[in-house]
């Protein structure tokens, strides 16, 4: 089975590298159609393209599911579930590949539902533990919410074009009603599936899974796809101004949202995922200012932080292999006296690049695609565009919070925590300061090379993509940007050196999400799924009985007249006779 893997997955990389240079070398895009269907006057064409989007995804894809399965070998080799994991990232990476090549709305379709299958079996790969299995139905139920509506947004955009086929759908032939309704049902599908307010819930609680697989979602496939698909309908959407407007604003409440949820998180990969979240969001914004400058933006943060994302997540894997435990202050023994980065000086040089760029500090990847957005959100709010204000607002308000969260993880995991006052939070005093003596290092290690090797790869992404564009960096708004990431990182130094780590109670609680929908959504629908029951079994099931009883009374009942005596019949007989006469001497009177 891994042998196998590997063989499709050499065979994809290689098939993108050509695609990629033959994009690169100036060939035509071209399209395939390779199945027809007819839905009663309508034609349903499945084929697919290849353009220079088709190639950019391919590579990011191709690259970061390459890491990912490299990394898995060592992460995984003493698993005995190693085959079944195997195959759901390849079939994963396959579903995002069908997205990525799809022409045709439908074959788009497939390969969305089958990475929300895929997403689900991987993200509750332990499942013998009850936070994997609780994260992966979650999960597949929030993000199926939310393909409910991007199923009716292509019956809406298909049926009005009178084509699903991508290439050839032009906003123009759209009446504009259909065009703002159909694009606003398949934004639904997007906001669930890369996890925007108000379906944000389940990327955070699908952490239980393997890290590699985090990875994976994070960076390569999955959460991505939403940024892809606008992306690839961008000419349909930017026609569509409601709908855009409306992707501004969830953008912007998402990405400081996720943002001050990270900085109050204790877990290295919620902490991550938080940030996930967040950096979609400056992602959806971009694209939501609705010229070429902010798409191309926003599909730059896609390319640097598939690398920056998914060098964190395996570091993060490096240190719960290795540790045991993924939460910050569980690693207190280590990181009281900067154990973790004596003993493991890859992982954290790796890690510290993957933070930097995430924070936006110059000379990192993030810098340059995070000014890039900046940049276009100036250049659309001073044309006095009011979505250029939002935008640009909430991501110069991200990216103060992005840099102090990322310097508190950076500090706490790995250096010497000056004193620990307060800094723990929920958890008891007295076990964080037991064993104070110098902690044992001598298990720990960076992990086996073939764990090592990805974060390699991955951390000169982190570096060199960002000078792909950097030669076209606005001063200003790289200055603008500078200024901001020092504003955040400052309280976060400023906290640790007085070993306080304060998290209000509604930031830990992320703002009671959560509960709000239990109490809105889950007790409801569990009080109506217990009235089901009781509908069913008390008055449904009630009538079945009464049937069945019924019967066997009335069997029982004749059962009593068959005594097999011969009198009793010809008495029965003769009294059957005279009644019967008697009857018809009354009705003929």
């Amino acid at each position: 089975m891994i042998a196998t893997a590997w063989r499709v997955f050499g065979i994809a990389f290689s098939l993108a590298v050509i695609v990629a240079a033959a994009i690169l070398a100036g060939t035509e895009p071209g399209q395939y159609q390779f199945a027809t269907a007819l839905a009663g006057d309508q034609v349903i064409g499945f084929g697919v393209r290849t353009d220079d989007l088709t190639a950019y995804m391919l590579a990011v894809v191709g690259v970061v599911a390459t890491c990912v399965q490299v990394y898995s070998i060592g992460y995984l080799h003493h698993e005995p579930r190693i085959a079944p994991y195997t195959a759901l990232v390849t079939l994963f990476t396959a579903a995002m590949v069908s997205v990525v090549v799809a022409d045709s709305l439908f074959l788009l379709l497939i390969g969305w539902e089958v990475m929300g299958v895929c997403s689900y079996l991987l993200i509750s790969h332990y499942w013998e533990r009850r936070d994997a299995r609780s994260g992966a139905v979650k999960a597949f139920l929030m993000t199926r919410l939310g393909d409910v509506g991007f199923l009716f947004g292509i019956f809406v955009l298909g049926f009005a074009a009178k084509t699903f086929t991508i290439s050839e759908l032009d906003p123009a032939k759209i009446p504009p009603g259909a065009l703002t309704a159909g694009t606003l049902l398949l934004l639904v599908g997007v906001v669930g599936k890369s996890a925007q307010v108000p379906l944000q819930t389940w990327l955070p609680d699908a952490m239980p899974g393997p890290s590699p697989v985090s990875a994976l979602i994070h960076a390569a496939t999955m959460v991505a796809a939403g940024v892809f698909l606008i992306a690839r309908l961008y000419d349909v959407f930017a026609a569509a101004e409601t709908t855009f407007t409306v992707l501004a604003i969830v953008a912007a409440i998402t990405m400081v949202f996720a943002a001050l949820c990270a900085s109050a998180a204790v877990e290295v990969k919620r902490v991550l995922a938080w940030s996930t979240v967040s950096q979609l969001a400056i992602m959806f914004a971009g694209l939501s200012l609705g010229s070429e400058k902010g798409r191309h933006a926003a599909l730059f943060h896609l390319l640097t932080h598939a690398a920056f994302k998914a060098l964190l997540f395996l570091c993060a894997g490096v240190l719960l292999h290795q540790v045991g435990s993924a939460a910050l202050v569980v690693l207190r023994r280590y990181t009281r006296r900067g154990a973790l980065r004596k003993a493991m000086p890859v992982t954290f040089v790796t890690m510290t690049i993957g933070l930097a760029a995430l924070a936006g500090v110059p000379g990192f990847a993030g810098f340059f695609s995070k000014d890039a957005v900046v940049e276009a959100a100036w250049s659309t709010a001073r044309n006095g565009s009011a979505v250029g204000w939002i935008v640009l607002v909430a991501v110069c308000l991200t990216a103060v919070l992005t840099a102090f969260y990322c310097v508190r993880l950076w500090l706490w995991v790995f250096f010497r925590t000056p004193a620990l006052a307060g800094a723990l939070g929920a958890f008891e005093e007295e076990e964080a300061m037991a064993d104070l003596d110098e902690p044992d290092t001598s298990g720990l290690r960076d992990g086996s090379l073939l764990m090592l090797i990805p974060l390699g790869v991955l951390a000169l992404g982190a570096i060199g993509l960002g000078y792909v564009e950097g030669l076209h960096l606005n001063l200003g708004v790289g200055l603008l940007t500078l200024v901001l990431a020092i504003v955040g990182a400052m309280p976060a130094y400023s906290l640790w050196q007085r070993g306080a780590d304060p998290r209000p109670e509604l930031l830990e609680r992320e703002f009671g999400v959560d509960s709000f929908y239990d109490k809105a959504v889950v007790t409801p629908a569990r009080w109506f799924a217990r009235l089901a029951v009781a509908g069913d079994r008390d008055v449904i099931g009630g009538y079945v009985r009464g049937f069945g009883r019924t019967g066997t009374l009335v069997s029982q009942g004749f059962r009593l007249l068959q005594t097999g005596n011969v009198q009793t019949y010809l008495t029965a007989a003769v009294v059957g006779v005279v009644a019967l006469a008697i009857l018809a001497g009354v009705i003929g009177a």
